[in-house]
């Protein structure tokens, strides 16, 4: 059996852009750091251009050059870089300030991206010309979140989010030289509107929306008269989309039931292509579909319980699909990995909820030790795949059944499945865990004394709750930067995010007794343990405040509770040497209460 190392060295390459026709860059993650690489498609060569032990969130192409947003230590305050001379020169050098890139001008010399910089709660649209360092401010805002979307080929004009809420994300447009904006496509409803791709002409873009419907569906909106039309619909939800260069293709990814599906489309003749079809799994989850500028050449990722992310390649004209990156580490083969088996159950009120269960090889779903892990979001989904799952896998490895379930308030299956736990209705979510847990118990998988609770971010939140409102149910629970009181998370998390939050928890003005009372601190008193709690000192996310506050609490009714806390840390962990700190804890601290 491959040792813990060996799991957290299984890597995952994403992000990918094209430099021109032939070569493109991605960012490979290993427990070493991150790395940019390029790779010539052609002659298969490929070259590392850039190392760092931060977290690089995406890559921008454009003129030959190549420009990323990195932080420092967790903190989010991603700063934009751009490679140069064999490293990264940092071309905003503002480190308490937020950057989100839109993208280079035509004229190659000019960065289009959003910052706080004026006022820490909201973002500006703003550009910055690279050889003289000179800012301009394109549109000022003051309603938080205003993020790049979309650059239109000709440059004039940039696409981006007004992101209130999951079900409140507007799309507006703003002329880069007169700083004009309005939101496209027109009107006043308030749904999402996501996933913008422009048509080469840049008279007007394809996207995603949930306006009035269940499920995100592929719209048109002509820029010319703000007008929208329906293109391409499925019984689940649109999550990506591209354009091809040509202007005639549409690839288009569908979440089915948690797997991706890749179509292309025609739009000239209104027909699918058959094309050569990606593994099973999930494709570009937080990632692009991008196309090569010439040639009808399209990569994207692709991710299973078995298969590490990788990157792949699809060349339309030649029927031909590949994979041009390979992160499955020395010493592990996918015969160590588990690929999840899909299950539902019904809740306490008769809904259907999904689930993934990973059983240990060897094995039968027959009276496991299990661990329920639990998204985060909480607009968020389980869904079959590697990245961020390795200590997960190497628990599988270890003997114990993992559970991922997709409880309402999950997105993937409608809009109305994820309003499901909205404000008041918060604690719905919890029960379902309960009755997974009677389900997973009257169906034989689970040995009844042997079942713990983990999750990060909201899962931590969920983990939290379930060992206050159903002590009896666990053997152990772990939290990962957590929600201990959704009052004092809104009041301390990052101002700009708080709005958003407040979208689907409740608002501070108007929600404060509830928002109270359906947080773990109301019923702290049930918390029995054993617990543990971990979290990341630089989280501006989910401040570490809330993991102080859950421990005195808890430490002050003797409940067996244990906190580890990492300095160079933000909303988790990133670094391989407090990984190989903390999981080996963690390991040994189920292992112990789940009796192996």
């Amino acid at each position: 059996m491959s040792d813990l190392k060996t799991y957290l060295s299984i890597g995952n390459c994403c992000a990918a852009q094209w430099l021109d026709a032939r070569r493109l860059v991605f960012v490979r993650s290993d427990a070493d750091g991150q790395s940019i690489v390029r790779f010539d498609v052609e002659t298969g060569s490929s070259e590392t251009l850039y190392t760092t032990q931060e977290k690089i969130w995406r890559l921008y192409t454009g003129g030959g050059l190549c420009f990323f947003p990195s932080d420092a230590g967790g903190n989010e305050n991603e700063q934009i870089f751009v490679l140069k001379d064999g490293g990264a020169a940092d071309l905003t050098h503002d480190p308490d300030v937020r950057h989100y890139p839109g993208g280079l001008l035509p004229d190659g010399k000019t960065v289009v991206f959003s910052c706080n910089a004026r006022d820490r709660q909201s973002f500006d649209i703003v550009s910055l010309q690279m050889e003289t360092g000179e800012r301009r401010m394109i549109l000022q805002n003051s309603d938080n979140y205003n993020l790049p979307a979309a650059l239109s080929p000709d440059g004039k004009y940039l696409l981006y989010n007004k992101l209130l809420g999951s079900s409140n994300n507007l799309l507006w447009m703003v002329d880069i030289e007169t700083g004009q904006a309005r939101r496209v496509p027109s009107g006043d409803a308030v749904a999402a509107y996501e996933s913008p791709a422009w048509t080469p002409d840049s008279r007007g873009f394809y996207y995603v929306t949930d306006e009035g419907s269940d499920f995100f569906r592929v719209c048109y909106c002509d820029i010319a008269s703000g007008s929208a039309n329906d293109v391409l619909t499925f019984p689940w939800d649109v999550e990506n989309l591209a354009v091809s260069p040509c202007g005639r293709y549409l690839a288009v990814l569908v979440n089915e039931d948690g797997y991706s599906s890749l179509r292309l489309y025609d739009l000239q003749d209104k027909v699918f292509c058959n094309i050569p079809q990606p593994p099973r799994g999930v494709y570009s989850e937080y990632d692009t579909l991008v196309w090569a500028p010439e040639g009808l050449k399209l990569a994207f990722s692709v991710t299973s319980g078995k298969r590490p992310q990788d990157i792949w390649v699809l060349d339309v004209e030649r029927d031909s699909l590949r994979r041009i990156s390979d992160s499955m580490p020395a010493g592990l083969t996918a015969d160590g990995l588990t690929e999840p088996v899909k299950g539902s159950y019904k809740s306490f009120d008769g809904l259907e909820v999904p689930y993934f269960l990973y059983v240990p090889r060897g094995k039968t779903a027959e009276n496991l030790p299990v661990m329920i892990s639990i998204h985060g979001g909480p607009e968020g989904q389980s869904r079959p795949c590697l990245p961020y799952a390795e200590f997960l896998q190497y628990m599988v490895a270890q003997g114990v059944a993992v559970v991922e379930p997709n409880v309402r308030g999950s997105t993937g299956y409608g809009k109305a499945y994820s309003h499901l736990d909205d404000v008041e209705k918060r604690l719905d979510s919890v029960k379902d865990i309960e009755s997974l847990v009677h389900h997973l118990v009257e169906t034989g998988v689970a040995d009844r004394r042997r079942i713990g609770v983990m999750g990060t971010s909201y899962g931590g939140f969920m983990t939290l709750s379930c060992a206050a409102r159903y002590p009896e149910l666990w053997c152990c629970a772990v939290c990962t930067v957590g929600m201990f009181n959704l009052v004092t998370f809104l009041e301390n998390t990052a101002p700009y995010r708080r709005p958003h939050r407040e979208s689907e928890y409740g608002t501070l003005a108007h929600d404060r007794e509830t928002l109270y009372l359906v947080s773990p601190v109301a019923a702290v008193d049930g918390i029995r343990g054993p617990l543990m709690i971990i979290h990341g000192q630089n989280d501006p996310r989910v401040p570490v405040s809330e993991a102080h506050q859950a421990m005195e609490y808890l430490q002050g009714r003797g409940v067996d509770a244990h906190m580890l806390v990492y300095p160079d840390e933000g909303h988790g962990l990133g670094k391989l040497k407090n990984k190989l700190d903390c999981f080996p804890k963690v390991l040994d601290f189920v292992k112990k209460h789940m009796e192996l």
